[in-house]
């Protein structure tokens, strides 16, 4: 029975979920020993971390205003969109308290990346670990929240023996996702040139003239370098089989003739690839008819842009039969173990599009039905987009007119009939053979006077 009186002693004390306030029907209980704490709402923070950051202790003597501060310091994180709680309380001149905070994290979180520090990734991100509360790989791009990340990561660059001012942004120099990029918070140096060194397969020369289209006079950061050795240099090396070349070794050094950087790369070329299972997914084009194509073979070296060039064959070859929206991906899928490239080509045909209008303009009541006899796609079939370029390339070699300066064509696509008007444009005025003829007239005529040279 007494078990029974102290069970019903606890009680809801009337506190608001949404504000964290207590109802001003109920006295507020006196102050009590905290006997636990739980978590509601968390994803991204385990519940010990949360109690932590709150500055709450088991034991420890609490009322409804330090449990409301503890509420208060969370929100102030701006790692929660929202903090609330609820507690109740046993009976006593020193009730023990139950509290349940119920959090709504920010979800709006970005990757957190690192450059221009010259210290690993990994020796950083365990440094802040120690330094930072509620540590998250993963973080809101608030401004309190990256203030707190940028002094810990001066403090750990400090332990480095490295005294540098961290700058914290949004950066979207990764095309993939926008990250919160921790760098110097001075301007970086420019790459004035790049040295490579351990190819093999491909020669200096030609990596070189490829790097530096794109590498001179570029801001130096790790990601610009990376797509730049990924854009520039690995394609090189898959044309030839390379498919798992490295860069081991990136350092950097001050040039001694200008302002910018020396970027110094080492290339590791890895094993020689060749071509593994090719295989379609998708519909649009007879598998049977596909194969029967396909220029490169199972065992033999493999080459990433005869892999492509394939890819957009068979493009070409679906848009020929009116598949406009046609769309094919190729995803290689390389076999360190076997190494093999396996090939699979995503395919996805759209619908059909047919020729259903012929609209001529520049020509007269006369003229143009000449063309229109002439013009060969029929209405109502598949209509292939190369097609009216070509017809009037044909228009233009047999002279048709005599006095057609110039002709273009386009057209427009329905999406919702799938049906296409393609525009034929004709220009009146002198035809490109005229024009040749008056300029040789031009020339001789120059020749003739002595007016004209060759220089």
């Amino acid at each position: 029975m007494r078990a029974l009186l102290l069970l019903a002693a606890f009680v809801w004390c009337g506190v608001s979920l949404n504000a964290g306030q207590q109802s001003a029907a109920k006295k507020a209980p006196p102050p009590g020993p905290l006997e636990s704490v739980t978590v509601k709402g968390n994803h991204l923070y385990s519940s010990a971390d949360i109690v932590r950051e709150a500055g709450l202790k088991i034991g420890e003597r609490v009322d409804a205003a330090k449990i409301d501060a503890a509420r208060v310091k969370l929100q102030a994180s701006e790692l929660f969109n929202n903090v609330s709680y609820e507690y109740r309380t046993g009976v006593g001149a020193a009730p023990p308290y139950q509290v349940t905070f119920v959090v709504a994290e920010n979800e709006q979180t970005f990757p957190i990346r690192f450059d221009r520090f010259h210290v690993p990734d990994d020796q950083l991100r365990a440094c802040l670990k120690q330094h930072v509360d509620l540590y998250s790989d993963r973080i809101p791009g608030t401004e309190g929240v990256l203030h707190r990340y940028q002094s810990a990561l001066e403090s750990c660059l400090a332990e480095d023996n490295q005294k540098v001012k961290v700058r914290a942004a949004i950066s979207n120099d990764d095309p993939q996702q926008l990250t919160v990029l921790f760098s110097p918070d001075t301007p970086a140096p420019t790459i004035s040139q790049v040295e490579v060194s351990g190819n093999q397969a491909v020669d200096t020369g030609t990596i070189l003239r490829a790097v530096n289209q794109v590498a001179i006079g570029v801001p130096l950061s790790d990601m610009r370098l990376k797509l730049i050795l990924d854009g520039a240099i690995r394609p090189l090396y898959a044309a030839k089989g390379y498919a798992a070349v490295s860069f081991p070794k990136i350092e950097t050094e001050p040039a001694k003739t200008n302002l910018g950087v020396i970027v110094k790369v080492q290339i590791k070329d890895g094993p020689q690839f060749k071509f593994g299972s090719i295989r379609f997914r998708g519909q649009g084009l007879d598998e049977d008819e596909i194969r029967s194509t396909i220029p490169f073979k199972p065992g033999q070296p493999y080459n990433s842009e005869q892999a492509d060039n394939f890819r957009l064959d068979l493009l070409k070859k679906m848009r020929h039969r009116g598949l406009l929206d046609a769309s094919i991906t190729a995803e290689p899928q390389p076999d360190d173990t076997k190494r093999v490239v396996n090939l699979v080509y995503n395919v996805t045909p759209g619908a059909v599009y047919n020729f259903q209008t012929l609209d001529i303009q520049g020509l007269d009541i006369t003229t143009q039905p000449v063309i229109a006899r002439l013009w060969g796609e029929k209405q109502g079939h598949p209509f292939n987009p190369e097609y009216p370029d070509f017809f009037l390339k044909r228009v233009q070699q047999e002279g048709i007119f005599d006095n057609l300066a110039d002709a273009r064509s386009d057209y427009s696509a329905d999406p919702s009939t799938h049906n296409v008007t393609v525009h034929l444009y004709f220009k009146g005025g002198k035809s490109a053979a005229e024009k040749a003829r008056e300029k040789k007239q031009e020339q001789e005529k120059q020749q003739s006077d002595g007016t004209w040279s060759p220089i």
